[in-house]
Formats: structure tokens, sequence, C-alpha cells
């Protein structure tokens, strides 16, 4: 049985964006919420991504109401990152996840966050601008489709692409607003 989810691409975002588009979304949803996968171009690291990116990376976050994310958190990562992994060997390029970030060669080149937040289980993190060895350069549509048929197969969902309704708009500005004062 597939579960309903939805798809939400954004325009490129920068580091306070991001942040506040994955929190606004979580804090918006309700514990019986279809899954979201929001899919952004960024400039920002993705949690204090200790991997050195210069350039634009993917990023993408999972939020998950509660009930359909693992019961225990520490579970959360490898669950979320499962099909980021099975779409970066797609493109024959051998990633792996070790402890919070996913690795290449030894290498972390994309830190994962986990978290609750409001109903939600949200997990973010990234790919590459580009694979190492594999490619010159993703086409970042089919990055995009190997991932999104990876987490369909893998977690058993079914994307609808959507866009932020009226209230998930408003608290993704209340967390901009918030993202903003902070930083201050």
């Amino acid at each position: 049985m597939a579960f309903a989810a939805r798809w939400i691409r954004s325009a490129p975002v920068g580091p306070y964006d991001l942040h506040a588009a994955c929190t606004g979304l979580a804090l918006a949803q309700g514990a019986r919420a279809a899954p979201v996968v929001f899919w952004a171009r960024t400039s920002a690291p993705v949690l204090g991504d200790p991997c050195d990116i210069e350039e634009d990376c993917y990023a993408f976050a999972m939020i998950v109401p509660l009930r359909l994310a693992p019961g225990r958190r520490s579970r959360w990562r490898a669950w979320a990152l499962a099909p980021a992994l099975a779409a970066y060997r797609h493109f024959g390029v051998h990633a792996y996840l070790d402890d919070n970030a996913i690795c290449l060669n030894g290498r972390a080149v994309a830190a994962c966050g986990a978290q609750e937040v409001g109903a939600c289980a949200l997990v973010v993190s990234s790919f590459l601008p580009r694979p190492p060895g594999a490619l010159a350069e993703w086409v970042e549509r089919d990055l995009e489709d190997a991932f999104r048929t990876r987490v369909e197969v893998q977690h058993g969902w079914q994307f609808e692409n959507s866009w932020p309704s009226k209230a998930e708009r408003a608290a993704i500005a209340d967390a901009l607003a918030e993202e903003l004062a902070d930083a201050k």
C-alpha cells in the first residue's frame, strides 16, 4: 500500500531561506499529514556541513509525521538517507553513510541533521554539486528524479507535486523572520 506524499520543489534558496522553509513546513504539519520532501538548490551549507563546498548544492528535507518515521530518533538519519545513497549509486558513485554524514572515499561530503519539529521528524541533507569521477556535472532534473524514485520505492510513498499552502507559507515567513532576528 502506497502512502500519499508531497514533493515540494523550491527556487534556489539561501542559508536562512532553507532553514526557515524546512522549519516552517514542519511546524505547519499536523500529526496526520502526508510526508513532505522539500527539494531546493542552495549555496548554503546544510546544518553546518563540514564539507567545504563552495558551490551550489542540492538540498533536501524529509518532513515526516512522527507516526510514519522510525520509532527511534537514532534511526531517522539512516532511514531518510537510504534513498540518497541509492540515488548516488544509480549514477555510479559509491556513497555510504558514516555516523551523521554521507561519505565518499573516506571523506564526509554531506552532513545530515535530524530533529523533532512540531509533530514531525525533520531530516535535512544534500547532494554534491557534481559527483567526483562519475559525471562532469549532475543534470538536476535527472538527480531529482532518481532520488524521488528511490524515496517512493524504499518508503512506499506516492508523490504528488505540490506547493506550500497558505498556512505553510505563513509558517515559513514566521520562521524566516525568526531566523533573521536571531542573526542580528
